[in-house]
């Protein structure tokens, strides 16, 4: 120290978020001995008398109002893990879905950082051609199983080996074994930069020309783009082309996928395409693999990642975007735990970083469409599919004294047959897996229903058992009745393993490929089905709804849907909304190369509204006439709404809960409560549920009233009762 100047003073109190839920942050003292830990650093610290835990530096400070503090026990980052941005993104999340700030940063966090006992972020290599095809097919003649992974690799590269277990178990042996040949390669980053992306020559239509114009006219500031194209319009070649020019500018970006299973398919079409490296984030992974990628994006060493909901709280060296694709998909809203919105947090990071937001959608959701309208979003339209195609022709089909073949109409069936025999592909599409979704005695009308749920019991031949989809507690199959002793029991409706056994039977010759939780349950059986469509012979594809967005599949010419007509039943104001995005996605599948597309839709109701306004105009205008129900209503995206959820074991306990909730509610004329009612499925896993559904049409009011809620029922909860707050709800269940 230079004489005669003087000492700065240390911050010797240390502020660390933790995962608990009764303080958004603890004080701890700094030891002497120990560096000055950065904000956004993880620390070791203790609580309680025994219980050593990892918390988030959130500040440091030089006095507490606390006398007596505990001292850290270790530093475990000399450099912050959470940036600045990222950081406060996390505490205005907190703010506004009524979340403790610890709770926030580790449901934010990746497992591995967590822990204290981590090992080294472990190295899984990524694997990419280095040589043409002719090259390997001559020189693997001899070795047949290489020449395969070779070939896989050249179609689908870069991937890691444990992607083409499908292929081979012994695919990691097999790489290595042709990078010693020099005709693959391999690195520990996610794609391999090269300097030779690959140009399709594509000539944008007048829609995407102007749409890219645009998002660059605004690349370096904060403005929120609805890019709203028909399905088959081209709405990635306008993503992979912006992403592009910022990474010109040694910028990065963050591309937004609903389903694990769109990630591998959005990452090959872009790594195809840019000279950068690409990552890929999702619960799928690792907990080193998903950390892993957090360090490289916060060091600037991966320049795209693409990745599901929590890929939204990922560190960026110097983020230039953020990218939503299907922005209307309900997975970006988190249903458990923490809950939060990844599409509504990705326009508060571009707020925060000062970047433009790119939300994507042939559906988009009401209320980023009101948004657009209201001139909030910039509105930007694709009309026109890139390959000229009309949109698919649609048949309304009556089901109403049909005669079914396990789902599926006589005329439904010689469509499909017609499509097989012009060597397309055809998809049936129905969101109910299992063989039935109803066991029923036909003398009483007994229903088997889950003994821990409101709930029918699925019936699943391949098990011969019934199963409850909320709890999965499995039973086995009656002889008779138990309420009359009747053997008049059979099974009603169909789902999509009963379908598919229809079809296999009604088209041996063709294969019948299944995607559901049933049949494909990790990535390799996905990829394995993925890999049989794309093979481009004619098959039937049997799907649930990961199956409606997103997909590519040119040789698809019919879609079949069955099973719609519940939707019309739903006590849920959005149930409509929610079925035309379905019904507009999955029929958006449809003759989406050189194909004409044709949809049929099973239903008793073909001249109900809904399908008219709908399919005789277009989602738009069907849109604008709902939101003006939703307006006369006063229902979201014109009020904010809330609900509080809550769950016991004992119903009398829970509805007194709630009663006194309620009435302890601040009367506030802008806010109305709706409630206690039970929730549309009133008992789950032995807990009765009810909620209360709180309105608004100012934001800042309800959510201090809630804040205040929050506040007197935390403290005074003696009867142990779960509840927690949806702040956004997309559901009402």
């Amino acid at each position: 120290m230079i004489h005669g100047m003087q000492k700065t003073t240390r911050p010797h109190v240390v502020q660390v978020a933790l995962k608990v839920p009764f303080a958004p942050y603890l004080d701890y003292q700094l030891p002497d001995e120990f560096d000055l830990p950065s904000v956004g650093a993880r620390v070791v610290v203790p609580l309680g008398k025994s219980k050593q835990l990892v918390g988030m530096v959130v500040s440091l400070a030089s006095s507490s109002k606390y006398q007596q503090l505990k001292p850290l026990t270790a530093i475990l980052d000399s450099e912050p893990l959470l940036n600045e941005a990222a950081l406060q993104l996390l505490k205005q999340a907190a703010k506004y879905y009524q979340i403790n700030l610890g709770e926030m940063i580790f449901t934010a966090l990746p497992a591995w950082y967590r822990k204290t006992d981590n090992k080294p972020i472990p190295i899984h290599y990524w694997w990419q051609v280095q040589a043409s095809l002719e090259a390997a097919r001559t020189a693997l003649v001899n070795a047949p199983k290489q020449l395969e992974v070779f070939e896989y690799l050249y179609q689908h590269g870069p991937i890691q080996s444990k992607s083409m277990a499908h292929i081979n178990p012994a695919a990691a042996k097999i790489c290595r074994q042709l990078q010693d040949k020099h005709l693959i390669t391999s690195s520990e980053l996610s794609f391999l930069a090269t300097d030779h992306a690959c140009d399709p020559g594509f000539t944008l239509t007048n829609d995407q020309a102007n749409a890219l114009t645009q998002i660059e006219n605004h690349q370096d500031q904060f403005k929120v783009h609805l890019l709203d194209g028909v399905t088959g319009s081209g709405k990635t070649e306008v993503y992979i082309r912006f992403i592009s020019k910022l990474l010109g500018k040694q910028q990065q970006a963050l591309v937004l996928v609903p389903e694990i299973g769109l990630t591998p398919q959005l990452f090959q079409e872009i790594s195809q395409r840019i000279n950068g490296q690409m990552a890929i984030l999702h619960s799928g992974l690792s907990a080193g693999a998903r950390a892993r990628v957090w360090h490289h994006a916060a060091r600037g060493l991966v320049d795209v990642v693409v990745s599901t909901r929590s890929g939204i709280f990922t560190p960026f060296k110097n983020l230039g975007a953020v990218l939503v694709d299907e922005e209307h998909d309900l997975s970006y809203k988190q249903q458990e735990g923490t809950r939060y919105s990844a599409r509504d947090l990705a326009v508060l990071r571009g707020k925060i970083e000062k970047i433009p937001v790119i939300l994507g959608s042939a559906t988009p959701s009401f209320e980023t469409l009101n948004h657009a309208i209201n001139g909030k979003y910039h509105w930007l339209k694709l009309r026109s599919r890139t390959n000229h195609n009309p949109m698919p022709s649609l048949m309304l089909q009556n089901t109403q004294s049909k005669q079914f073949n396990k789902g599926l109409t006589t005329q439904t069936l010689g469509a499909i047959e017609s499509h097989l025999a012009e060597n397309n592909q055809v998809l049936v599409f129905l969101n109910r897996r299992g063989w039935s979704h109803k066991l029923m005695c036909h003398e009483c009308s007994w229903v088997a229903e889950c003994d821990d749920c409101d709930a029918y019991l699925t019936f699943h031949q391949h098990l011969n058992l019934l199963k409850c989809h909320h709890c999965n507690r499995r039973y086995s199959l009656p002889e008779f009745c138990p309420q009359c002793g009747s053997q008049k029991v059979e099974t009603m409706g169909a789902g999509t393993e009963k379908i598919a056994a229809g079809l296999s039977e009604r088209f041996s010759q063709h294969q019948i490929v299944r995607f559901d939780r049933d049949s494909v349950n990790t990535p390799a059986a996905w990829q394995k089905n993925l890999d049989i469509v794309r093979a481009g012979k004619p098959c039937v594809i049997v799907g649930t709804q990961m199956l409606s967005k997103g997909h590519d599949f040119p040789l698809l010419s019919l879609v079949v849907v069955v099973n719609v007509d519940n939707s019309f039943y739903s006590s849920d104001f959005r149930a409509t909304e929610y079925l035309a995005q379905l019904l507009i996605q999955v029929s958006g599948r449809a003759g989406r190369a050189k194909t004409k597309g044709e949809v049929i839709i099973q239903t008793q109701f073909p001249e109900h509204e809904f399908f008219q306004t709908l399919f005789k105009h277009n989602y738009q205008t069907f849109a604008q006439q709902q939101l003006e129900e939703r307006d006369a209503m006063r229902f979201p995206p014109y009020t904010y709404m809330a609900i509080i959820r809550a769950q016991h074991r004992n119903e009398s306990v829970l509805d007194q809960f709630l009663h006194n909730m309620a009435n302890g509610l601040e009367q506030h004329e802008d806010i109305s409560v709706l409630g206690p009612l039970p929730a549309p499925m009133q008992k789950r896993q032995k807990l009765y549920r009810m909620q209360l559904i709180l309105n608004s049409n100012d934001r800042k009011s309800l959510h201090q009233m809630i804040h205040q809620l929050k506040q007197r029922n935390e403290a005074s909860n003696e009867q142990n009762i779960q509840w927690f707050i949806d702040i956004d709800p997309v559901s009402f269940d």
